[in-house]
């Protein structure tokens, strides 16, 4: 046996039960640059069902144990690469869940588990560290908010690096073999990773994929994780897997790298550029893109009257090139008129609902055809019902609004105030309302309309302005 390779047979694993080898492979320095290895050594977990007869033998050879208890039968080989953090509970990716149930079949059905230290595509950990506080939290490594960012827009930040880099090889994993003299043993990869598949069968290694056992628990932390492996073409999942994934995004709760990564994603589609996704997949993207886009449709009654409205609403946050955007879209300015403005939001307690008083000054007007005059203000209540897609609006008074304060059924909230540019029937078929709301980055503009009137008005201002000015599409309370 080389001295790069040690083992030790463990009597007990509580992840692998009874009677597993635990053995190690010392990777050189010229192995470590070419995987993309941060460490040297290479952690590998090997159970077999045969593997009892050899527990209490004096003399043991490690490599006719290996050849002898695979003979007949394929290794369920799981490579995972390196990551710290998910190991000590960081949920924003999917590591774990995925280490766990490769053990759990590798437990029950005999094989190997390969643990690569590759840790951020073998970047290392240092740079881990910067590339997730851009993902989760938006900041470069000076502190300084410069907005969060998808995994590979990440990397451009960090190393300016144009395209993407996965310093990540697997050449190694042949060499493991050979090492072993098990490179002929047929094997099973519990993966999803149609590249590593790829690569490995090019190794000249016997490989069969096998990624029903991956039971994944996608949710809204690490959803992005999953978007980034569809971007890039690695990873091909099933329907009821992107299923779930367009779930979580219709519920516009997801935090701005995940959205990001979609609208690639979307553009990548609308280019026919993307790969894995076939036309029924393309079809499911496309469907909740148009979905978010238009938000909840809402129904308003107007009190005391007959006259109900249906219609969508999109909110997202926008920067300040959304004024020149919009007047190179429309070749005009907008804005009929703009307005400092206050919500006061209370609550019911006895019948659970919540009333939103919008106070609305008149700073400024467009042209003397405006329906509003300069300095006017007026009051304007709006009834959310348990139903959150009803709302009654009417026009008040200040007296009424007194009312709410001094009324025990209603408990005051909490109050927002904003500047408020309005367009209202300056465009065909949408209403727009851009807020600059204190504490909040940049400003949040909402349109109001039918549906395909706002996809018109979506695609009209992103023709113009990239897809990441909608970086932020969500349900703003």
């Amino acid at each position: 046996m080389k001295d790069n390779i040690s083992w030790y047979f463990e009597r007990k694993n509580k992840l692998l039960g009874n009677n597993i080898l635990a053995i190690c492979y010392k990777a050189s320095k010229e192995e470590m640059k070419e995987n993309g290895l941060t460490n040297e050594n290479v952690l590998i977990l090997v159970k077999n069902k045969e593997f009892d007869k050899y527990i209490n033998i004096k003399d043991f050879n490690l490599k006719n144990c290996l050849q002898n208890s695979f003979r007949n039968e394929p290794i369920f080989l799981r490579i995972q690469s390196e990551c710290l953090l998910g190991t000590y509970g960081d949920l924003h990716c999917d590591c774990e869940q995925q280490k766990a149930d490769a053990l759990r079949i590798i437990r029950d059905k005999g094989g190997m588990y390969i643990h690569l230290p590759q840790e951020a595509q073998g970047h290392g950990l240092h740079y881990k560290l910067k590339e997730l506080e851009l993902q989760v939290n938006g900041r470069d490594p000076s502190g300084k908010f410069v907005g969060q960012k998808d995994r590979n827009d990440a990397q451009k930040f960090l190393i300016n690096n144009e395209k993407f880099e996965d310093k990540r090889s697997y050449e190694i994993i042949k060499k493991i073999f050979e090492e072993l003299e098990i490179q002929d043993t047929k094997i099973i990869l519990l993966s999803d990773s149609e590249s590593k598949i790829k690569i490995l069968k090019k190794l000249g290694l016997s490989i069969n994929p096998y990624s029903r056992y991956m039971e994944k628990e996608v949710n809204l932390e690490n959803l992005s994780e999953y978007l980034v492996k569809i971007l890039d073409g690695t990873c091909r999942y099933n329907k009821n897997s992107l299923n779930e994934m367009m779930s979580l995004i219709e519920t516009r709760k997801y935090n701005e790298r995940t959205i990001n990564t979609f609208l690639k994603i979307i553009e990548k589609i609308n280019m026919n550029t993307i790969e894995n996704l076939d036309e029924e997949d393309k079809a499911l993207f496309l469907n909740t893109y148009n979905n978010i886009i238009c938000g909840v449709e809402k129904v308003y009654t107007f009190k005391d009257s007959n006259i109900t409205k249906v219609q969508n609403k999109f909110s997202c946050r926008v920067s300040n090139k959304i004024f020149g955007t919009l007047k190179l879209a429309f070749h005009k300015n907008i804005f009929s008129r703009i307005a400092l403005e206050k919500l006061f939001f209370f609550h019911n307690t006895n019948e659970d609902y919540t009333v939103r008083i919008r106070d609305s000054k008149v700073l400024g007007i467009k042209d003397e055809n405006s329906l509003f005059l300069e300095g006017q203000e007026y009051l304007q209540e709006s009834i959310f019902l348990r139903d959150q897609t009803k709302l009654v609006e009417n026009e008040i008074t200040k007296s009424k609004l007194r009312v709410f304060f001094e009324n025990k059924d209603f408990s005051y909230t909490k109050k927002i105030d904003m500047i408020t540019f309005i367009s209202e029937y300056e465009i065909d078929g949408v209403n727009i309302y851009i807020k600059r709301i204190p504490n909040i980055e940049n400003h949040i503009m909402d349109v109001y309309g039918k549906k395909e009137k706002i996809l018109e008005f979506i695609r009209n201002i992103t023709n113009i302005l990239d897809k990441s000015m909608l970086n932020m599409i969500s349900s703003i309370q």
